[in-house]
C-alpha cells in the first residue's frame, strides 16, 4: 500500500485539544501515513490574512483526507471540504458500550449509523424575500391555494435531485452489506416526510426502496420521520442503517447522539467519490478551552473511520476495541461521562489498550 497523506485541521477554542492527542494516538501506532496540519483559524489569520487561505486550500488538496476538528471561525473551509468536494454522504454512527452514560434505562444493543444526505436539502442557505417568488405562483399540497407573495417574509429553497439520491441510496446499501456481514441486521430504513412533502421527500423515499430492491441480501423499511423520532426513543435498537434528507438527518443524528452519552461519542465521516474528510460532530466548546477535560471519543472514533477509508481495516478495529475498552474498564473517563480523568488520561488510556 502506497503511503497515505491526511490533511489535519485542528480547529478552534477547544478543539486542538482532542485533535492533537488524536494525531499522537495515530502516529503511535506506526502506520503508513503522513499526518500535514493546514494552518487555519486563527493560526491562518495570522500566518496567511485568512482563516482559510489558498495555501490551506492546498494542503487539503494534495491530501488523501482530512481529519478536521471543530471551529467557528472556517465555514469557507468547511464548505469547500463539503461542497467543493462533493462529499454528499454523511455517516453518524450511534453505538452503546459498557461505560458510556446514556440515559436510557436499557441502552444494551443500540448499534446505528445515520446517513444524512450532505449537499442538498435547506443547508446551501438559498433564501431571500417572499415577494421574489411571485412569477412562480406556487400552489400548495393541502388547498391548492397559490402563495400569497405580498406578504412580508421570507423564503428558503429546499432541493432534492435524483443524482444524490442515488448516490446517498447506494453508500446507504454498501454500509448495510458491509454490516451483515458482520452480523449486523442488514437493513436499511428510510425517514422522511413523505406524507406531506409529496413531491421531494416522496422522491428520496422512491429512490430509496429502489436502490435497496438492487440488493437481494437487504431488507427495505420506510417510516414518516415523526415516527421515526419517537421509534428512536422507544426502541432504537431496531434500527440498523436509516438515510434520510440533508436537514431530518443533521437533527435527528444529533438527538440519536444523545442516546448513548451526548455528542462526545458522536463521530461523523463524510464522503464523497473522490474525498473524505472526518470530524466530530460536537462544537469548540469555548467554555471548556484550556481545562484539558473535552472528551475526545467524537474525533477517535472520527479517525477510526478514516483508517477504514484508507484502507486500514485491522488498524481501525484496533482503535475502535482500544477506546470501548477504556469505557469498558470506565478508569479514564471524562467529566461528561461520569469521571474526573482528564482528556490526556483517556487518551493515555486509549494508547494503553492498544
Amino acid at each position: 500500500m502506497a503511503k497515505k497523506k491526511v490533511c489535519v485541521i485542528k480547529g478552534d477554542d477547544a478543539s486542538p485539544e482532542f485533535v492533537i492527542p488524536t494525531v499522537e494516538i495515530l502516529e503511535g501506532m506506526r502506520l503508513d501515513i503522513e499526518f500535514v496540519f493546514a494552518s487555519t483559524g486563527e493560526e491562518g489569520i495570522q500566518k496567511y490574512g485568512s482563516p482559510f487561505s489558498p495555501e490551506a486550500k492546498k494542503v487539503v488538496d494534495e491530501a488523501d483526507c482530512t481529519l478536521f476538528g471543530s471551529t467557528r471561525s472556517m465555514a469557507a473551509g468547511l464548505g469547500y471540504l463539503r461542497w467543493g468536494k462533493k462529499t454528499y454522504a454523511n455517516f453518524r454512527p450511534v453505538n452503546w458500550v459498557k461505560g458510556m452514560r446514556s440515559p436510557l434505562k436499557k441502552p444494551e444493543g443500540i448499534d446505528f449509523v445515520i446517513i444524512r444526505e450532505n449537499l442538498e436539502g435547506l443547508y446551501p442557505g438559498r433564501e431571500g424575500d417572499i415577494e421574489r417568488l411571485e412569477p412562480l405562483r406556487l400552489t400548495d399540497f393541502v388547498m391548492g391555494q397559490v402563495l400569497d407573495t405580498s406578504m412580508k417574509g421570507k423564503f428558503a429553497v429546499r432541493v432534492i435531485t435524483e443524482e444524490n439520491t442515488r448516490n446517498i441510496a447506494r453508500a446507504a446499501c454498501n454500509l448495510a452489506v458491509k454490516r451483515k456481514q458482520k452480523g449486523k441486521k442488514g437493513k436499511v430504513t428510510v425517514a422522511s416526510k413523505y406524507n406531506v412533502l409529496v413531491q421531494s421527500d416522496e422522491l428520496f423515499r422512491r429512490i430509496v426502496q429502489e436502490t435497496v430492491r438492487q440488493y437481494p441480501e437487504l431488507t427495505f423499511e420506510q417510516q414518516v420521520i415523526d415516527n421515526f423520532c419517537q421509534q428512536m426513543i422507544l426502541n432504537p435498537q431496531q434500527f440498523d442503517v436509516v438515510v434520510m434528507p440533508n436537514e431530518h438527518g443533521d437533527v435527528m443524528a444529533d438527538g440519536a447522539g444523545a442516546l448513548v452519552g451526548g455528542l462526545g461519542l458522536a463521530p461523523s465521516a463524510c464522503y464523497g467519490k473522490d474525498y473524505a474528510y472526518f470530524e466530530p460532530t460536537h462544537g469548540t466548546a469555548p467554555d471548556l478551552m484550556g481545562k484539558n477535560i473535552v472528551n475526545p471519543t467524537a474525533m477517535i472514533l472520527s479517525a477510526k473511520w478514516m483508517l477504514e477509508y484508507l484502507g486500514f481495516e485491522d488498524a481501525a478495529q484496533r482503535l475502535e476495541k482500544a477506546v470501548y475498552g477504556v469505557y469498558e474498564e470506565g478508569k479514564y473517563l471524562t467529566p461528561d461521562q461520569g469521571g474526573s480523568s482528564t482528556t490526556t488520561q483517556f487518551c493515555k488510556g486509549v494508547k494503553e489498550k492498544l
